[in-house]
């Protein structure tokens, strides 16, 4: 989808284009980008971090930094794992707008995410409908994407709204949808569901030594005053975990600002902690 309050960009980048300039401008500093290999564990042994990936290899550093993000939470509704890739969708791009040409979309979700998607299907679709739990769009949206979404009439808002069960053969159908005031209930024809209801973090493959916090994010910087894990004689660095020398930026980070800019400065920030944890060693 489109990124429309990133500096630089007045008339807005999609995500994949954001990514293509930043590895070419990556592989013009020299920078080495390897195939994606997934991690399966971190393990520290004399000073140093041991990544160890999936294939078996390990790659061992002073330094490490964690910025795997986070994914979208699931439905969890009847019927949705059946048609994930065919009528539930976590992302709204020119591929799934053109499964939904001319029908009508359901949008799951009131955040900023939820919204792009939205405007951005109601170019492609008869009929978008937006669903929200609360009864009130400005309490987690920006308030120009609000006001884009009242403006565009192929657009409804549905308050107070969930989904109950998801219809189709080999291919969504129908969603089931009901008001948690009234109770009504009332069957919704659509060909997809893109669901934007908030995400977890990739930590999973994270040991113990890294603290989280209840949901899971990375903590960093002050959020680690008076944590036990903390064991060096120096405070820890802003980005820094509760491991020295490892730091995470971006959305994988607990109190994180959940936007691309703010990804970016933090990943740039990093930089210079990694220097000056390195000049300690």
């Amino acid at each position: 989808m489109r990124i429309e309050n990133y500096l630089g960009f007045p008339t807005g980048l999609t995500g994949s284009e954001l990514a293509d300039r930043a590895i070419l401008q990556a592989n013009k500093f020299g920078a080495h980008l390897s195939v994606p290999t997934p991690v399966s564990r971190l393990a520290f042994e004399n000073g140093y971090t041991i990544v160890q990936l999936d294939g078996g290899e390990t790659v061992t550093a002073k330094c490490l930094l964690i910025a795997t993000g986070a994914e979208y939470r699931r439905l969890g509704v009847e019927g949705s794992d059946r048609f994930e890739g065919t009528g539930v969708y976590y992302a709204a791009t020119l591929a799934e707008a053109q499964l939904c040409r001319g029908s009508q979309a359901v949008v799951v979700g009131g955040g900023n995410s939820a919204g792009q998607a939205a405007v951005f299907l109601s170019g492609y679709t008869r009929h978008v409908l937006i669903l929200i739990r609360g009864d009130d769009l400005y309490k987690n949206m920006s308030s120009y994407l609000v006001r884009r979404i009242e403006q565009t009439p192929n657009i409804e808002l549905v308050c107070n709204t969930t989904i109950r069960r998801m219809n189709g053969d080999t291919h969504l159908g129908s969603v089931d949808i009901v008001n948690s005031k009234t109770g009504e209930e009332r069957t919704v024809e659509t060909l997809g569901v893109f669901s934007f209801i908030g995400a977890d973090p990739r930590t999973s493959w994270l040991p113990p030594e890294i603290e989280r916090d209840a949901k899971g994010f990375v903590r960093t910087g002050a959020d680690l005053a008076g944590s036990r894990s903390w064991t060096s004689a120096r405070q820890p660095f802003l980005l820094e975990t509760s491991r020295p020398c490892v730091f995470a930026a971006g959305d994988v980070r607990a109190g994180s600002v959940k936007r691309v800019a703010s990804a970016v400065g933090e990943g740039a920030m990093a930089v210079q902690f990694v220097h000056e944890c390195l000049k300690h060693m």
